[in-house]
């Protein structure tokens, strides 16, 4: 699921650990006498702890949803709810949620309540407060259920009835096509740190998307590469990107451009693993980009690259200003 949301698998434990404690607490004070005091203090921290922990959860899962590549929690239909698909885990821990929330706020309210100093919490805490930790460790359960969600293995088919006969002849063996290591992902591309860096700053590049880039070259052809030159058969250049954030190469990682010479003309790859929601408008909505080779979408880069190196006269040389202070 995509680190699902670490902020979020994190802050969950706070809740879940009130859902397993405070039902002691609030035994504990219901016990009417001196010296219960105590007790009301740790039942009502446990109390603010689980319901600062449950909205601080709520908040940063619904921030989390657009990466998750899940349904809208808005358009997934109640119908669904019993059913085992993600889609209905989803609704299921955002109802779970939610509920916890509304009873969170009332076991609270029945915790914090004026007593006098010899009387327990009540009834009414001890009810409400059990009823918030069961419905906070179900959540919990529902939403490692969630993150965990896996695809049932199929049913293996019941075994065919026997049939005693001649053995056929053995089939003629056909060599199988070589495997494509690279049918995934650009694994060479991939290892570019192992290449020999050209910029030692990144500069802003229009033609590629207003992003900041730094090159990296094999080695053998970094000289002809600065020159403009020709490069020998067998180059691999890379293009290491970072998205632009107030002028300045930000945090969020670009895609990653490969130009290899081979002895057919140069091949191009364009690989981005995760698109942000933000920037999916640029490659027709998906959320995950590897093309290469003859891929139609690569046809504006082959126009740059038709020869190999873009014309040298149009490289950026716009590096971000260096802080003085």
């Amino acid at each position: 699921m995509d680190w699902f949301a670490a902020p979020h698998a994190l802050l969950s434990h706070l809740p879940v650990a009130t859902g397993l404690l405070l039902p002691w607490a609030l035994l504990a004070a219901q016990r009417p006498g001196r010296g219960i005091r105590a007790w009301w203090t740790v039942s009502r921290y446990l109390g603010w702890l689980g319901l600062g922990g449950l909205l601080a959860s709520l908040l940063s899962g619904f921030l989390s949803l657009s990466g998750l590549g899940l349904m809208p929690v808005h358009r997934i239909s109640l119908r669904l709810l019993g059913g085992p698909g993600p889609e209905s885990l989803l609704l299921r821990h955002v109802l779970l949620g939610s509920g916890s929330l509304l009873l969170g706020g009332a076991a609270l309210w029945a915790m914090t309540r004026p007593r006098k100093e010899h009387q327990s919490l009540g009834l009414l805490a001890l009810g409400l407060g059990l009823l918030w930790s069961l419905l906070l460790v179900l959540t919990g359960d529902n939403g490692h259920g969630l993150a965990h969600l896996q695809k049932r293995a199929a049913a293996p088919a019941a075994p065919a009835a026997v049939l005693v006969q001649a053995a056929p002849p053995a089939p003629t063996r056909v060599s199988a096509p070589p495997r494509d290591s690279e049918a995934q992902a650009p694994l060479r591309a991939l290892d570019y740190a192992a290449l020999q860096p050209v910029h030692p700053d990144p500069v802003k590049s229009l033609a590629h998307g207003g992003r900041w880039i730094r090159a990296w070259v094999s080695p053998e052809a970094a000289v002809a590469y600065r020159a403009g030159g020709t490069l020998p058969a067998g180059t691999l250049v890379v293009l290491s990107s970072q998205e632009d954030r107030w002028g300045r190469p930000g945090p969020e990682v670009g895609p990653l451009y490969a130009l290899e010479i081979q002895a057919a003309g140069p091949s191009l790859t364009f690989y981005w693993p995760r698109v942000p929601a933000e920037r999916r408008g640029e490659v027709a909505g998906a959320t995950r980009v590897y093309w290469r080779g003859g891929d139609a979408q690569l046809d504006a880069c082959r126009t740059c690259h038709a020869a190999g190196l873009a014309d040298p006269a149009k490289r950026s040389r716009w590096r971000p200003a260096r802080r003085t202070d």
